[in-house]
């Protein structure tokens, strides 16, 4: 697993966005199975890199979130109150997090548009595959560079100071699944790369080696032509927003999966608006409650709630409250488990 390297604003960040959440630092320490000498540490700047996944399941627990698009929107944020987008974009921890670990809603439209594209060049997808996976913007001492981690973005010394390079290995199976529709959602750097080479082909051909003039532009018309598609990075979204006057700019920014997401949030809401109405007391005790839970392990609780309790429909009132005291035993009888029954898997 990639390791990242705590900078001096990624250890502020925990702490402060750990504070905005009330989250106590033992807690956090538990959760992660690391002691509380450890976070104590790694917020003050006294540790030089975390595990990715310790640093992911740490932000997932602070912000109680693992929709991990939502969780880098939400850091991106924090981040904004204290940092400029330039700074912010130095922070290889966060790139490598919203363009890497989010998996982003894939629009039809776009899809459709790298296809038509690939067509109208009249190349195979195994050709596109080489090309990218050529990184034919890396020097070949970094192509060659067998201790770089793919996929995962670093710093390289240049004439001019450093700048962010990534060494990409996109399998030709995913770039079928992709192009195929089997996924509706894909990190965005795949889809980036994708685009990038669809239109460096169709501008250069087989030309390789490109000025850092030219390079540079190509990069900006990809994230032009993503724009269009609504196929955002968390950095672009929250920097397309910032120049919107109007609530109508905005609202025609949001994708169909946001407005979605907007709708649904607004009915959950109203759901426990109407029930703390009926009974606010008893309301209060039961979602205390439910967000208990949802900090405990949100995934598995997603998944709890996201069960078909619709089919249940015709069921009697006392069946219902059956199964209720049949889950409230499986609950007793899975946490009396013994320790060598209750080893840490992934579910």
């Amino acid at each position: 697993m990639p390791r990242a390297i705590v900078t001096p604003e990624l250890a502020e960040t925990l702490r402060s966005v750990r504070l905005k959440y009330k989250v106590q630092a033992n807690k956090l320490a538990e959760h992660i199975k690391k002691s509380s000498a450890f976070i104590s540490k790694l917020e003050s700047g006294n540790i030089q890199t975390i595990d990715t996944e310790d640093l992911y399941k740490i932000l997932q627990y602070i912000c109680n979130e693992t929709n991990a698009a939502e969780l880098a929107d939400r850091i991106y944020k924090s981040l904004k109150i204290k940092y400029t987008a330039a700074e912010i974009e130095k922070q290889l921890w966060f790139v490598n997090f919203e363009t890497i670990e989010c998996l982003l809603p894939l629009p039809n439209a776009l899809i459709d548009s790298l296809n038509a594209r690939i067509e109208s060049l009249g190349i195979s997808r195994q050709y596109l595959c080489s090309r990218i996976n050529a990184n034919e913007a890396l020097s070949q001492e970094e192509v060659n560079d067998e201790t770089l981690i793919l996929n995962q973005w670093y710093h390289r010394e240049q004439s001019e100071g450093f700048a962010q390079s990534i060494k990409i290995n996109l399998p030709e199976k995913k770039l079928h699944d992709i192009l195929d529709k089997k996924y509706d959602v894909a990190p965005y750097l795949f889809i980036f790369v994708i685009m990038f080479y669809l239109l460096k082909i169709a501008k250069y051909g087989d030309i390789i080696s490109l000025s850092i003039e030219e390079n540079t532009a190509l990069m900006d018309e990809t994230t032009e032509e993503l724009n269009r598609y609504k196929f955002f990075s968390i950095s672009e979204k929250n920097r397309l927003l910032s120049e919107k006057q109007t609530a109508e700019e905005v609202q025609d920014l949001l994708t169909s999966f946001d407005h979605d997401n907007i709708e649904i949030i607004g009915d959950i809401l109203s759901g426990f608006r109407f029930a703390s109405n009926h009974n606010i007391k008893a309301t209060n005790a039961q979602l205390q409650r439910f967000d208990q839970n949802m900090r405990w392990d949100l995934g598995f609780m997603l998944r709890i709630i996201s069960l078909e309790f619709t089919l249940l429909d015709k069921t009697s009132v006392s069946n219902r409250k059956n199964l209720l005291q049949e889950i409230e035993s499986l609950i007793i009888k899975y946490s009396n488990l013994s320790d060598a029954q209750n080893r840490i898997e992934e579910y």
